[in-house]
């Protein structure tokens, strides 16, 4: 069962890797799907659960909002503090894509408490890690006054 759900996710993830991407109906359809797998112990499927998040996240206001109603970003949160840097990764870039969102999106992201993961995340030893938490806090810090005051 495990080996199939990990052929699965990774299938999904590569079907939405390309640009541009699947439409809003079957992203939604995909969501659904991914806002389950999102909980798994399965490091493979978390992985590639997380990439699928940061392909279908790199795109219009309206492909980020749909991530946003999807109810994954809490956890998307807290994959940014798991140990393997294979989930870390691919997290770090979809909370990344998001905050390049309208500023309802990055105070979504704020509001889950976000900043203090991003902030933990500047001290890591990989530097691709500090770099994307770089652009990451950049982008929130492009939103509103107060969206600058919370970094």
């Amino acid at each position: 069962r495990i080996s199939f759900l990990r052929n699965c996710v990774w299938t999904l993830s590569n079907l939405c890797r390309n640009k541009p991407g699947p439409n809003l109906k079957d992203t939604n359809s995909i969501l659904f799907v991914l806002a389950k797998l999102i909980f798994s112990d399965d490091t493979e499927i978390l992985t590639d659960v997380c990439w699928t998040l940061s392909y279908l996240s790199d795109g219009s206001p309206e492909r980020i909002q749909a991530l946003v109603d999807s109810g994954i970003i809490k956890r998307l949160i807290e994959l940014l503090m798991h140990k393997d840097l294979s989930i870390q990764t691919p997290s770090l870039r979809a909370i990344g894509n998001i905050v390049t969102g309208n500023d309802k999106q990055t105070q979504v992201i704020i509001n889950c408490s976000a900043i203090p993961c991003l902030l933990t995340l500047l001290n890591s030893p990989k530097k691709a890690i500090k770099r994307e938490c770089c652009w990451t806090i950049s982008n929130i810090t492009a939103g509103n006054p107060s969206q600058i005051q919370a970094v």
